[in-house]
């Protein structure tokens, strides 16, 4: 018996070789004849590959590998080697959600939708998304930053006319603005790095005004007043939008326990 590598999923698994019929899968087969042929072609060269199931009441129930199972069926091979594991139903759910983030086989939208589901549908938070995919959490982090873009630029980078790299760029900009700006950096065919430095100099431009109008100081009673309520409690900042302070203050106990879940969630 081996010990799973996750720091969230400390469960152990069994290595054996298991009739592929006795093995359960309830994904539907999406893949053509084609995929499937080229698949099971390179089991004469790498060998027979090693799938992730789950032992439950109903059986063997495979937990990732959906390719690699229909192209043992396709072609006709009767045993399969398997890991199993005894996970409970919402362990088997992220076991399958970071198997298929680190197969890499997702967009970059849909690798967003992913960890976003590990983080508010199961608890987890970045470090552990980053433990359970093998990347690293600033990896993490930026591609979450992808689902605060404004949904036309989501839309540009779903259909591939924007890639991902690019949209990074463009987290940090006002939303309204973000879709004409990737309109623009699609027109010129900036590379990553020029739309890097076009979004910092935007940036820097609109700063520049807002402080010409008088408008940091809103920003900053803007920032406080969405701290109180995302805190639930008294805010209060002293200084300027140079230097200063806040203050966040606390009434007991289970204030303390509510911010520490809150850190832990961002």
């Amino acid at each position: 018996m081996r010990r799973a590598k996750s720091g969230l999923l400390k469960v152990q698994f069994e290595e054996k070789s298991v009739t592929v019929a006795s093995i359960i899968c309830r994904a539907e087969n999406t893949f053509d004849e084609k995929e499937l042929r080229r698949v099971a072609a390179k089991f004469v060269l790498d060998g027979l590959p090693t799938l992730c199931v789950n032992a439950t009441e109903d059986g063997l129930v495979l937990l990732s590998g959906e390719k690699e199972y229909f192209a043992l069926v396709f072609a006709a091979v009767k045993t399969a080697n398997v890991k199993i594991y005894r996970f409970t139903d919402a362990e088997a759910e992220i076991f399958t959600v970071a198997e298929q983030i680190k197969t890499g086989n997702l967009s970059a939208m849909d690798e967003a939708y992913a960890m976003k589901r590990l983080v508010q549908d199961y608890g987890c938070t970045q470090e552990t998304v980053a433990a359970l995919t093998g990347k690293s959490r600033p990896a993490v982090a930026n591609t979450l930053r992808l689902l605060t873009l404004s949904p036309e630029v989501v839309g540009l980078i779903e259909s591939g006319a924007l890639s991902a790299g690019h949209a990074r760029a463009l987290v940090r900009m006002p939303q309204e603005k973000q879709y004409d700006f990737a309109l623009a950096v699609i027109e010129k065919k900036f590379t990553v790095r020029d739309t890097e430095k076009a979004a910092q100099a935007f940036l820097g431009e609109e700063k520049s005004r807002a402080r010409k109008n008088g408008g940091g100081r809103d920003e900053l009673k803007a920032f406080v007043a969405r701290l109180r309520e995302v805190l639930k409690t008294k805010v209060t900042l002293i200084g300027s939008e140079e230097k200063g302070k806040i203050v966040v203050e606390y009434y007991s106990r289970e204030d303390l326990y509510r911010f520490e879940e809150l850190l832990e969630r961002l």
